[in-house]
């Protein structure tokens, strides 16, 4: 066997019989006899601020991968569920809506529309026959994202819990035309948190079983306009002596009238040209505004509207 000697600084000359003890001397061990004894701490070589540093590191990597991952999956289940929660529930109100109405009256508005004669005698007008400018007010008047929402509109409804919130009452309502034409249609005026449920959920009935016009026309021909008149129709027809569609026997509302009509829907016996004639010029241009600030209108269009003559029928 080979000896190899190695001198150690402190502990003189030590006979190490293989290279590699002599290595592990070196590097501050004592090998010697089975006997033997490691170096004291003060002799063994100092550990180097980085080693330490880069060795807890690489115990707690793992730790901060496991955490990383887990909080990003729980993000993805997050995102998840805040898209999948409101598309679940709107058709399973849609599902329930049912219980609620009386298809043989939705059947029976339906077929007035068609055949453009309601059984009461009331005058019916299709969409198709409107000038654009009626629907342009009553939608900025009423229900701007009318075209965007699926008959509720959490925007809307989240505004209008804030303010029932903040003032300690039901001040407003929230809802879309969808649902205005389902509580005109199957249930009560009265501000209760279970019809404004049951309005959700029949609107998104009606949303999942029509097109958005046919529920604009549906709307239209069945709102309440004031003095026992249901319609735009016999509400141009009362107001104006115009129709709002277009006829050979009568002129067709211009715009200012559209704007003055659908002004009405607020509170129709308050704001009835016919009682209150200042009170309907204010809302008018209520509206008009409205329709400006949209970019429906011009400035410069609305003032011409405004001043507008508006003949009220005798």
């Amino acid at each position: 066997m080979r000896i190899i000697r190695w001198e150690h600084p402190a502990k003189g000359s030590l006979a190490l019989h293989s290279p590699i003890r002599a290595m592990r001397a070196h590097q501050g061990e004592w090998t010697g006899s089975p006997g033997g004894h490691r170096a004291s701490a003060s002799e063994q070589r100092p550990v180097k601020q980085d080693q330490v540093q880069t060795d807890t590191e690489s115990a707690s990597t793992p730790i901060g991968r496991s955490i990383a991952h887990v909080w990003r999956r729980w993000v993805i289940y997050g995102v998840t569920a805040a898209i999948l929660a409101p598309v679940i529930g709107w058709f399973m109100m849609a599902g329930l809506a049912p219980a609620w109405m009386d298809e043989a009256k939705l059947a029976a508005l339906r077929e007035e529309i068609r055949e453009g004669v309601s059984a009461d005698g009331r005058h019916i007008v299709r969409l198709k026959d409107m000038p654009a400018y009626v629907t342009e007010a009553l939608l900025a008047i009423e229900d701007h994202r009318y075209r965007y929402h699926p008959g509720i509109d959490p925007i809307g409804l989240a505004r209008s819990v804030w303010i029932n919130v903040t003032k300690q009452q039901k001040a407003q309502g929230g809802s879309t035309i969808t649902m205005q034409l389902a509580r005109n249609l199957f249930l009560t005026q009265d501000k209760l948190y279970s019809r404004k449920f049951k309005e959700m959920a029949i609107a998104a009935n009606l949303e999942w079983r029509y097109t958005k016009d046919e529920i604009l026309e549906m709307y239209l021909n069945k709102v309440y306009f004031g003095h026992g008149k249901y319609g735009i129709e016999d509400a141009a027809r009362f107001y104006f002596g115009k129709t709002a569609g277009a006829s050979d026997a009568l002129e067709t509302i211009n715009e200012a009238e559209a704007a003055m009509l659908v002004g009405l829907l607020k509170a129709p016996e308050r704001l009835s040209p016919r009682k209150h004639p200042a009170a309907a010029e204010h809302r008018q241009n209520v509206v008009l505004r409205r329709m400006v600030e949209l970019g429906w209108l011009t400035e410069g269009e609305r003032q011409h509207l405004k001043k507008a003559e508006i003949v009220h029928a005798s």
